[in-house]
């Protein structure tokens, strides 16, 4: 296959690893010592969707009334507005009696208010939904190293998942800076991550190693760096075309999926990243410093 672009992938993938390497330590130290902000999916909590009367529009009052009263904090944001009503969200840690919070709105606002929706997790099944959530994503990875060291060998199946350990920590830490909470929508955007980085991971690999059973006597870094090139349109194709829908579901797409799309935005620009300047690098580096074995041909 002829070459269209022929770009030193190899020549300046360390100044990436040694970038890469600065962001994801900024991002295990985030995590380390600053931790996730996590939504009630996980910690257990009430949101209460409300609408009240316009010229009822004191928030800190609302907020100040439901603390006292309720005894813990309350988090109260307007999501839409009108010249009639303004449509709330309430967040407070586990009601287990709902009736009081209508009497204290009941006592605000009169009857100049709606209760739209409520729901409620209790801390047990917040529990459970994080230990779920956390699992996922470790058996994803391990199933991941298997199948690649299986398809391709060791070399290849620690370069891809680095990778993708790469795009999940740093997609986190960005999350940490911006003060975005994990809730369920998050954590399966993060395996659709997964899926969409190995997915170009696995095109490329695959050229890899058609390259190096057509040229077995040329060198790797040349194979390597030659199937970069030749996969870069189909990479750059794929990227920008899910990149678009992606925007349009996060401009588009409402409150309840702005956080799936914006996960997806981070994703898919991290793995179209690591793809390129992460994984393949990596299988050249073990190969040369470690002495892990390449792949034999087939007889």
């Amino acid at each position: 296959m002829r070459n269209v672009y022929n770009i030193p992938f190899i020549k300046f993938s360390k100044y990436f690893l040694i970038l890469s390497s600065i962001v994801f330590s900024i991002s295990i130290f985030l995590l380390v010592f600053k931790g996730i902000q996590t939504s009630i999916d996980f910690k257990g909590g009430t949101i209460i969707n409300i609408s009240i009367q316009s010229e009822n529009d004191n928030l800190s009052l609302l907020r100040d009334t439901l603390s006292d009263e309720l005894g813990n904090a309350v988090s109260v944001v307007a999501v839409q507005s009108s010249t009639a009503q303004h449509e709330l969200i309430l967040t407070t840690e586990y009601l287990s009696d709902e009736t009081q919070l209508n009497y204290i709105l009941k006592q605000i606002y009169n009857d100049d208010y709606q209760i739209n929706k409520i729901e409620s997790i209790g801390p047990k099944i917040g529990n459970e939904l994080s230990k779920n959530a956390r699992n996922a994503v470790i058996v994803s990875l391990i199933l991941i190293g298997l199948y690649i060291t299986i398809r391709f060998d060791l070399s290849y199946s620690i370069g891809s998942i680095i990778a993708l350990l790469h795009d999940l920590i740093i997609t986190l830490g960005i999350f940490i800076i911006i003060d975005y909470e994990i809730s369920i929508a998050i954590i399966a955007a993060l395996l659709t991550i997964v899926g969409y980085s190995l997915n170009d991971t696995i095109v490329i690999y695959d050229r890899i190693r058609e390259n190096i059973l057509n040229n077995p006597h040329r060198e790797k870094r040349q194979n390597i760096n030659e199937s970069l090139n030749q996969t870069l349109s189909r990479t750059l194709i794929t990227s920008l075309t899910t990149l678009i829908v992606v925007v349009v579901l996060f401009i588009y797409g409402g409150n309840v999926l702005k956080p799936f799309a914006f996960t997806l935005i981070i994703g898919v620009i991290l793995g179209t990243y690591s793809s390129l300047f992460i994984a393949s690098p990596i299988v050249l580096f073990l190969d040369d410093r470690i002495n892990i074995d390449e792949e034999k041909e087939e007889i």
